[in-house]
């Protein structure tokens, strides 16, 4: 088996002392700072135990608003539009990025939030980035679709993930990059490949073959933190140390039920405050949750959580979008 590329070597790092991501025995990818995968064990214990939430998930509903918008990528100021779960339409320097695309249900998941504009309507998109491989991050419906709709896009991602999407057809351009890795662009927007604290896997013999990790769009007026999947971890306050003015974080703070099961990979409500503060950013966007059920509390629960913390605790900044408005810089 080829070795995993540790670096993109076209691109410079950012941090100092950084040459490149460590791989463990199995020349498999690894976090910073211990496994996010859980076991197969691990998994049917979680499958086969009770539910506390089960009571409440019946019949469950939405808590997001969500405004349709058919010329959502007409307005180039520089601004963020929510369109549910992780998916984002970042506009800075007049450049459009759309972050982890999943415009339609993924696999047997329903979306309980629609798209705020039809598929057709995400035309002149600027960037495609892609955080990790999981389904409801790259899904490859949507991913198809919007590079036929924008083939000129070029796609910044992790490492070794171009063999996935070229088995897709995409023939738009592809930047990989390792963490702490800036993407060489045409802009006066700079984007950095970072850590995250989580896993890869899309089929039964690729685990962790393909890199995960966070973004940071940076324009003369604004930095931008996106989170993808991440459980806390070590990454947010070296991320703090490189980027010392970040204005808005985007966190996840869905899918953590249970959180003996879900902690490593993903950020509870008041873990992604913690995170908030490690990353000393002015606002924190929340994510990954409203749209998609994918764990044990219900799908209107981690919003919920996160005003009664945020009050509780006294933590200012925390600004919770409807899915299709424009918060504009």
């Amino acid at each position: 088996m080829a070795k995993l590329p540790t670096h993109n070597s076209s691109l410079s790092f950012i941090k100092e002392n950084w040459n490149g991501n460590l791989l463990n025995t199995k020349q498999q990818y690894v976090n910073l700072d211990g496994p996010s995968e859980r076991s197969f064990a691990e998994l049917l214990k979680w499958q086969t135990e009770k539910n506390p939430f089960k009571s409440l998930k019946r019949n469950q509903q939405t808590n997001i608003d969500v405004s349709i918008n058919q010329q959502i990528t007409a307005n180039r100021e520089d601004g963020i539009v929510w369109m549910g779960h992780a998916c984002f339409l970042f506009t800075l320097g007049g450049k459009h990025f759309i972050v982890d695309p999943v415009l339609y249900n993924v696999g047997p998941l329903k979306r309980f939030t629609p798209l705020p504009c039809d598929v057709a309507a995400l035309k002149q998109i600027d960037f495609i980035l892609l955080s990790h491989n999981h389904r409801d991050h790259a899904d490859k419906r949507s991913m198809i679709e919007l590079c036929a709709l924008n083939p000129s896009a070029v796609i910044l991602t992790g490492l070794n993930i171009t063999p996935l999407l070229r088995s897709w057809r995409i023939t738009n351009q592809i930047i990989e990059a390792g963490w702490y890795q800036q993407y060489q662009l045409e802009t006066d927007v700079q984007v950095s490949y970072l850590p995250a604290k989580h896993w890869n896997r899309r089929g039964l013999h690729d685990m962790n073959d393909m890199l995960w990790g966070s973004f940071m769009l940076q324009s003369p007026t604004q930095t931008i933190y996106f989170g993808a999947d991440s459980g806390l971890g070590i990454h947010y306050t070296e991320i703090a140390q490189l980027f010392p003015n970040i204005d808005v974080a985007v966190l996840g703070i869905g899918a953590y039920k249970p959180e003996w099961f879900m902690n490593t990979a993903h950020t509870s409500p008041a873990d992604a405050l913690v995170a908030f503060e490690q990353l000393k950013a002015k606002q924190l966007i929340p994510m990954h949750h409203g749209t998609f059920d994918l764990s044990d509390e219900p799908v209107f629960y981690p919003k919920q959580e996160l005003i009664l913390l945020a009050e509780k605790l006294g933590i200012a900044g925390v600004n919770h979008l409807s899915i299709g408005n424009k918060l504009q810089f």
